[in-house]
């Protein structure tokens, strides 16, 4: 499956048992030709992650049942950095770790948005999807998207979150904007004015049932 932009966000998974048993190989060398490299075992292991919807903490390598030295860990990245068989494997940098991800299965925003979700940056993760979407389409982003993969944010989590983003600075540009039927939508006026957002919003909610 394919993440890319909307897509449902999977539940974590356990890892495939075989590439648990790569992964603690790697401080257990085994003397055989069959034996995957230990860049090759990190890169799959992430693709394995990605097509489940799921980023890899780099601490999760660090981690039991894994526990890869820190010093092997940082070579490693490196060498999938360097080697181009490893090129859709990429890096996005959070406030709390790094995390990665295969390009063959997600997408930049896809990712971008499953980072905020995993450091639980409610606000940031809200700032980010209206913006993507006022800029990228363009067209206002309705509220009732982030109760759906990958967010699954609760009602209240939605409303406390949007009370805060409206006394914070760095978020003054998301605006609140109604359909006639009272339907929320979110928009940033750096991509879009109040009155082009409220066109759309009403053409998604009542013209567009009007003008079949």
């Amino acid at each position: 499956m394919n993440h890319q932009d909307e897509l449902p966000l999977a539940k974590v998974s356990e890892v495939d048992e075989a590439k648990r048993q790569w992964l603690q190989g790697m401080r257990h060398p085994v003397d055989t030709v069959t034996e995957p490299e230990p860049a090759e075992i990190l890169a799959e292991f992430i693709r394995q992650h990605s097509v489940a919807g799921q980023l890899v903490a780099r601490a999760v390598f660090l981690s039991p049942p894994y526990s890869v030295a820190e010093e092997e860990l940082s070579v490693l990245l490196e060498s999938i950095k360097q080697n181009g068989d490893y090129a859709d494997i990429a890096c996005m940098t959070g406030s709390q770790d790094d995390y990665y991800y295969s390009t063959q299965a997600m997408s930049e925003n896809y990712a971008a948005m499953s980072l905020q979700v995993v450091e639980q940056d409610i606000c940031r993760a809200i700032a980010h999807a209206v913006r993507f979407e006022c800029q990228t389409y363009p067209r206002p982003y309705k509220v009732a998207m982030l109760m759906q993969a990958p967010y699954y944010f609760q009602e209240a989590q939605i409303e406390a979150a949007i009370a805060a983003m409206d006394v914070a600075p760095e978020y003054a540009d998301i605006r609140q904007v109604e359909s006639s039927t009272a339907v929320l939508y979110l928009f940033s006026e750096r991509f879009m004015t109040y009155g082009k957002a409220y066109g759309l919003c009403e053409w998604f909610e009542v013209e567009q049932f009007q003008n079949p």
